[in-house]
């Protein structure tokens, strides 16, 4: 198993250093607690960048290299996300069954949970073979009282595409030969 994990992992998108840490390390130091201390460990991470909005939520998912993230359905109790992309796709086929989704539910649950304002919590829906269902239930009557949600301060999530259509700032340079070419 290990040439074939290791062919697998140097020739993925998550990488060998990634992906040794997240599917080899932790798993072998968690155990049979994996999903469970994974999940809170989610938790945490979404504390240290919490976001305000859904569309930074799927942006910092993203960076977070831990896939494509959308919104599939949505109520006031529960939301249905689903992740997916070439990292999911490939940490499926390469653990089947035993892929653990926990860190990603964990981080999901508690991000919602300060958008909302209420406890949230998240577990896998639905497994494919190349993207999972994440389904997060939340009580709007149980709000999340706790200090940290009362403390936290969002993050401005970097968006690389709204750099890209944004006008371009004009250097005193380009603004005298716009000037020049305008009067010919």
């Amino acid at each position: 198993m290990s040439q074939k994990l290791y062919n697998q992992l140097i020739a993925g998108h998550q990488g060998l250093g990634a992906g040794t840490m997240r599917d080899v390390i932790l798993p072998a130091i968690l155990g049979k607690e994996t999903d469970e201390m994974l999940y809170w460990i989610g938790k945490d991470l979404a504390r240290v960048y919490p976001v305000a909005t859904t569309e930074d939520l799927v942006y910092l998912t993203n960076q977070l290299d831990f896939g494509r993230l959308a919104l599939r359905k949505k109520s006031n109790t529960s939301q249905l996300w689903r992740l997916s992309g070439v990292i999911v796709k490939e940490r499926i086929q390469r653990d089947e069954e035993e892929t653990s989704f926990g860190l990603e539910c964990g981080f999901l649950a508690q991000e919602v949970e300060f958008q909302l304002g209420t406890v949230a919590e998240a577990k896998i829906f639905d497994r494919h073979r190349d993207y999972v269902d994440i389904l997060i239930q939340n009580d709007p009557q149980n709000s999340a009282d706790n200090e940290r949600s009362e403390m936290v301060t969002f993050i401005t999530v970097d968006r690389p595409d709204e750099k890209e259509d944004a006008p371009k700032k004009e250097t005193r340079h380009s603004l005298l030969k716009r000037r020049k070419k305008d009067k010919k």
